[in-house]
């Protein structure tokens, strides 16, 4: 049977429109009840159960709110686990000669349960700094484990370079990348070849396909340019430091989603750890690729994307190496993956507080008799209508004799939005039954396709996902319910900001053999896959006082968070799934109150026990 006119419904269905139960929301899942869970080591737990559970244990506790962040550093050590074998498996089955090192960018998600979660997952795992406060930070969590390797980079002073020199003295693991002819000067000045380990950060001289293509190749605002490499590696020869650089590095890009060209980056960079090692750099030893490593927001990538990411960089190297005949040592290969080891393990919980729709809930019921004649006229022209072009001259027509009599006022208006909401599910209907892909043409999405209902959520978009705000970044919605039924619509989530860009609305319409629609004929699922906006709910009466959740917002929504509107952070609450398979709930901190949030704008003098989220 046809899919787009298909009554059943089965929670299979809702797997493949939200995305979960696979790739990177693998623990994600939907009972048989319709409702969203967590499922680790084959322990389930409803997100329902969570936020009872939370509203019992805390619901009177200070800083208490109906949304809260919720974090699974388990899922962390997942993925650093699960990056490791991944190349151990690559270097195995390619007979590769050196071996994998992996370093984590803090900056990525600073916070200590993450960091800790991190070492605590594999004992020789390394960490990655780009400023001073990061340094400290690296040192204080691993100061007795001082042999985890340490890179430093970001833009370095004299104070930075002394911090460096300090942790050298005391023992810590540290390499300084050099990003500049001006840094290599700075480090000569500073330190002893004997007691550095330098790292030549070049630019990676290849552009590929991911979110922040633009900020790669050429134009790359961190590496040294080519003409800049040749005056830094004479300067370091000059001075005894040639035998001190051990490793090059260039990060490629970040989210990188183009996974063959991978393997063109391992080629690169080892012609250039040859050359390198030609020009008198015979300790070369390390090749670090940073980072890069995609994380799955759409549920859309090949099932072992990790394992294919890992394989391609790996051949890469070691087919280069093979095409200079062996004559070099096969580097370690280090990776600096942070989106790809952190996203998973933070989710944002969202209370519904209320549903907002464009057009009037009934639609029966005319002031004029015209307008309800005209309606009606307008009906059946759609009804017969074969073609869009027929479709559109009947909406446009329609649009010319009542879209300029606004001023007419709001009796006219509240007529007019009825009329308006009827004509637009009736042109749906249609579409659907002719099969007319209208919702392939941009300029007709916002006439027909757009979703009417808006739901404000009890959360700010640009404390919660700033990303979604400053780079367009998908992350997938989930409501918690009502995944057993066949959704009725689409919403937009809005939050309480008093900003027009606090909502997010985007929706991956996945890949299925047909087009699916809601019941009332909106985009669920097309071949080929689509990103589209609108986000499915089961039940819209069902909306209120239910929750979403915000899905992979680990890797940088921390660090980047905004106060927009005083709107500061939301509660803290850690899960920890334990041997015996029990589920253990923790709340870390309530919501930022609103006192912390005015003394950081400078009024120290306001006191007030509270947090500017809504209540019940």
């Amino acid at each position: 049977m046809n899919k787009v006119a298909k009554e059943t419904w089965a929670v299979d269905d809702s797997r493949l429109v939200y995305g979960v139960n696979r790739n990177d929301l693998h623990f994600l899942d939907i009972t048989e009840d319709g409702e969203l869970c967590l499922r680790l080591r084959d322990q389930t737990i409803t997100f329902n159960e969570v936020i009872q559970r939370i509203k019992e244990m805390n619901g009177d506790s200070p800083g208490y709110a109906s949304s809260f962040t919720l974090r699974i550093p388990q899922l962390v050590t997942y993925q650093v686990k699960k990056l490791k074998a991944a190349f151990h498996r690559a270097i195995g089955e390619i007979e590769y000669g050196g071996k994998f090192i992996g370093i984590y960018p803090v900056k990525v998600n600073q916070r200590k349960d993450c960091v800790t979660a991190i070492i605590r997952s594999d004992s020789e795992y390394g960490l990655e700094a780009g400023t001073k406060a990061e340094l400290l930070l690296i040192k204080k969590v691993i100061e007795s484990e001082k042999h985890r390797p340490i890179v430093c980079n970001g833009a370095k002073d004299p104070k930075y370079l002394k911090l460096i020199r300090d942790c050298v003295k005391e023992g810590y693991n540290i390499a300084i990348s050099v990003e500049s002819v001006h840094e290599s000067r700075l480090i000569v000045e500073r330190f002893k070849p004997e007691q550095t380990n330098l790292v030549l950060r070049i630019k990676p001289y290849l552009r590929v396909e991911g979110h922040w293509s633009h900020s790669t190749g050429r134009d790359a605002k961190f590496g040294l340019s080519i003409h800049d490499l040749y005056d830094v590696v004479e300067l370091l020869k000059q001075t005894g430091f040639a035998d001190s650089v051990k490793t090059i590095l260039a990060h490629p890009g970040s989210q990188i989603t183009e996974i063959e060209a991978f393997e063109k980056f391992g080629r690169l960079m080892t012609k250039l750890y040859a050359e390198l090692r030609d020009m008198g750099l015979s300790n070369l030893e390390n090749i670090d690729f940073g980072g890069g490593l995609a994380i799955d927001y759409t549920s859309s990538r090949v099932a072992n994307f990790m394992y294919r990411y890992a394989y391609l960089l790996v051949s890469g190297v070691n087919a280069q190496l093979s095409e200079m005949l062996d004559k070099y040592p096969p580097p370690n290969i280090m990776i600096e993956s942070g989106r790809g080891v952190t996203a998973l393990s933070t989710m944002v919980i969202v209370e519904a507080l209320e549903v907002r729709s464009i057009f009037p809930p009934t639609r029966d019921g005319y002031v004029s008799e015209i307008t309800k004649d005209d309606e009606t006229k307008t009906l059946e022209k759609i009804k017969k209508a074969s073609t869009l072009e027929e479709i559109k001259e009947i909406w446009n027509g329609f649009h010319e004799k009542y879209g300029g009599l606004n001023l007419a006022g709001m009796k006219f208006i509240f007529e007019q939005e009825k009329v308006t909401g009827n004509l637009e599910d009736a042109v749906r209907s249609r579409l659907v039954e002719l099969n007319l892909k209208s919702y392939e043409i941009e300029g007709l999405v916002r006439s027909f396709w757009r979703t009417e209902h808006i739901v404000i959520g009890n959360f700010s978009v640009f404390n919660s996902i700033a990303d979604h705000v400053l780079v367009k970044q998908h992350f997938p919605v989930i409501p918690v319910q009502d995944l057993h039924m066949k959704p009725q619509t689409t919403i937009r989530l809005a939050d309480i900001t008093c900003d027009s860009d606090g909502e997010i609305s985007q929706f991956y319409r996945p890949d299925a053999d047909d087009v699916w629609f809601t019941k009332d004929n909106r985009l669920l699922a097309t071949p080929k896959g689509k990103m589209g906006d609108g986000i499915p709910v089961g039940n819209l009466e069902n909306v209120p006082g239910s929750c979403f959740v915000l899905a992979l917002t680990g890797a940088y929504q921390d660090a980047i968070e905004m106060d927009h509107n005083l709107l500061g952070d939301l509660p803290d609450v850690e899960l920890y799934l334990q041997e015996d398979g029990e589920w253990v709930l923790s709340w870390v901190t309530g919501a930022e109150s609103i006192e912390h949030l005015l003394k950081d704008v400078g009024y120290a003098d306001i006191h007030v026990d509270e947090d500017p989220y809504m209540w019940d």
